[in-house]
C-alpha cells in the first residue's frame, strides 16, 4: 500500500507534467483565434492549435484519473500511456512556445 506522502506528490508531478503544457497551449492559441478573428481572418491554424491542445489535455485527465486510482490501489508503474502523453504534452509545449514567440505583438519603441 502506497502511504499518501509519497502519494501526492507524485500525483501533483503527473498533474503539472501532463497538464499544463496543454492548458498553456489551449489558453494562448484561443487568444491568437480571437485576435485574427478581430482583423477580418480566418484563423484556422489556431483553431488547429486548439483542437490539439483540447484532445491533448482531455486524454491527459483521463491518463492522471486512471493514475490516481491505480495510486490509491497500491501502486502505479509508468508504462506506453504516460509516455504518449508525456509525448503530447510536450507537442503542446512546444505549440504553446511557437504561438508565443512567432505571433507576439511588434511594440513600437516611444519617447517617454
Amino acid at each position: 500500500m502506497t502511504s499518501a506522502q509519497g502519494a501526492l506528490p507524485a500525483l501533483y508531478v503527473l498533474i503539472a507534467l501532463f497538464c499544463i503544457p496543454p492548458i498553456l497551449s489551449l489558453r494562448a492559441c484561443l487568444r491568437r483565434a480571437g485576435r485574427v478573428r478581430e482583423r477580418g481572418g480566418l484563423a484556422v491554424w489556431p483553431i488547429v492549435g486548439v483542437a490539439i491542445s483540447g484532445g491533448t489535455l482531455a486524454f491527459n485527465l483521463g491518463v492522471v484519473g486512471l493514475a490516481a486510482v491505480a495510486i490509491n490501489a497500491g501502486g502505479a508503474e509508468l508504462g506506453r500511456i504516460h509516455a504518449l502523453s508525456l509525448g503530447l504534452s510536450w507537442l503542446c509545449f512546444w505549440i504553446w512556445f511557437f504561438v508565443i514567440v512567432a505571433f507576439r505583438r511588434r511594440r513600437r519603441n516611444a519617447v517617454y
